[in-house]
């Protein structure tokens, strides 16, 4: 049988000093290193920000999250950002953003409040809050197209129900109070997910 196979192959480190001290394959980097395509970093394109971060609007709601657009603001105020995690950083930041918005356009007050509540996110480490657990859940799982919303509530409804009820001690009006919802919306949820008040 005769297939024919191209691979794209990308890596964030410099290759030629790790072959000189043998700890990667000259011959498999000569094999990997046909058409090499050099890519700044993302903090060095900041005119890319805003096309990039409309696909991955797009792509968001391709995947069942609301459909959103995003303000002229909220998109300088992204291009202002250093963006270390570079492409897939700004990935999560905007299905969050897609994810959390109480609004369809998104504008530069949810992206500042985003952006400062995830500092520990941008500096590496492991998942600390809301934020960078859900950010974290994003970069480990890949939803069948159509169903990340779902899978997203899947995951975070239940635990967000139960924070919700220990912050309040086990106070259903309070509880409801903290997540933004009607008590009797909470009171069914609780039901249908399992939870004992």
């Amino acid at each position: 049988i005769a297939i024919d196979v191209r691979i794209v192959a990308a890596t964030n480190r410099d290759l030629k000093p790790m072959i000189a001290a043998g700890t990667f394959r000259e011959d498999l980097f000569y094999r990997l290193n046909v058409v090499p395509i050099q890519l700044p970093p993302l903090r060095d394109r900041g005119d890319d920000i805003a096309a990039l971060a409309r696909h991955f609007l797009a792509r968001a709601a391709e995947e069942g999250l609301p459909q959103r657009n995003i303000s002229d603001d909220a998109l300088a105020l992204l291009a202002q950002q250093s963006w270390p995690g570079n492409v897939r950083e700004l990935r999560n930041v905007v299905f969050r953003l897609a994810l959390m918005s109480r609004e369809d356009v998104i504008d530069r007050a949810a992206v500042a409040e985003l952006m400062q509540e995830a500092p520990s996110q941008r500096g590496g480490g492991h998942p600390a809050g809301f934020d960078e657990a859900l950010a974290h859940w994003l970069s480990l799982n890949e939803p069948v197209s159509g169903t990340l919303y779902h899978s997203a509530l899947a995951a975070f409804e239940k635990p967000l129900f139960e924070h919700a009820l220990g912050a309040t001690g086990g106070n259903q009006l309070k509880a409801s109070q903290l997540l933004g919802i009607d008590r009797n919306t909470l009171r069914k949820r609780l039901g249908e997910l399992a939870i004992d008040p």
